[in-house]
């Protein structure tokens, strides 16, 4: 059970854009449907062909890359890609329609700022526009969504200016944030030598005694993407008095 608590625990930490899988790649061909050259009007038997794709509701796509393709360069098809709206009707969301020599055409659909390409029902439409052989051959490529990339965590630091040789002072690290997810592992250079040697976990205080100095203790933050951070702070530590004797 603890090891179960702990795998649903690290799993929460995952960004969501993390859990979400990429569309499967996908190929099509031509049915002969498309015979007969011309504009591609609804209605318009024998000029097109559609080949519908699904993008699902927790699919996470960066971009998806469609392309046609035919052997002749004396032929001419077109490419058109629409999206299911609420209503069932289409809407463009990509075309190409170059002209003869060419033997291919191509379109992208790119993810929309910070979020992945929409879900929904997609439709790619190759229109013979101007080709005697209806035959072609095409695919439906998709790319991972990154998301956008992942801000540095702020790290702030608070302990004392001044501090008394052997007695315990809290270095105080819970100010510390990240703009787009949470800050996970604290680690201290408590030496101010440069190297992290004290491992905090993902507690932002730590409790520590100096002998008679100055120091530079630095705190290192790590987000939950791996990127990180880090504060420093200079605390003069002086001798303790002496106790006196009582007579």
């Amino acid at each position: 059970m603890r090891a179960l608590a702990v795998a649903v625990a690290l799993l929460l930490l995952v960004p969501a854009s993390a859990l979400a899988k990429k569309t499967a790649d996908l190929t099509f061909k031509s049915t002969g449907k498309a015979a007969a050259p011309g504009a591609a009007a609804e209605g318009a038997e024998g000029t097109y062909e559609d080949f519908p794709f699904k993008i699902a509701a927790d699919d996470a796509d960066g971009q998806v890359a469609v392309e046609v393709h035919w052997t002749n360069p004396a032929d001419d098809f077109d490419l058109v890609v629409y999206k299911k709206n609420s209503t069932g009707g289409l809407d463009q969301v990509g075309s190409s329609g170059g002209a003869p020599p060419s033997t291919s055409e191509s379109t992208t659909i790119s993810q929309q700022g910070t979020d992945p390409v929409p879900p929904g029902d997609y439709v790619v439409r190759v229109n013979n526009y101007a080709a005697t052989n209806p035959d072609f051959e095409g695919s439906v490529k998709f790319t991972e969504f990154t998301g956008p990339p992942n801000q540095r965590p702020v790290a702030k630091l608070k302990a004392p200016k001044k501090a008394k040789a052997g007695k315990a002072i809290k270095l105080d690290a819970s100010g510390s944030s990240d703009p787009d997810g949470q800050v996970v592992s604290y680690a201290w250079d408590l030496d101010g030598d440069g190297t992290m040697e004290t491992d905090g976990g993902s507690s932002p205080t730590l409790k520590h005694a100096f002998a008679a100095g100055v120091y530079h203790p630095s705190v290192r933050v790590t987000d939950d993407k791996g990127r990180r951070a880090y504060a420093t702070r200079t605390i003069r530590v002086t001798k303790a008095k002496p106790k006196k004797k009582r007579r």
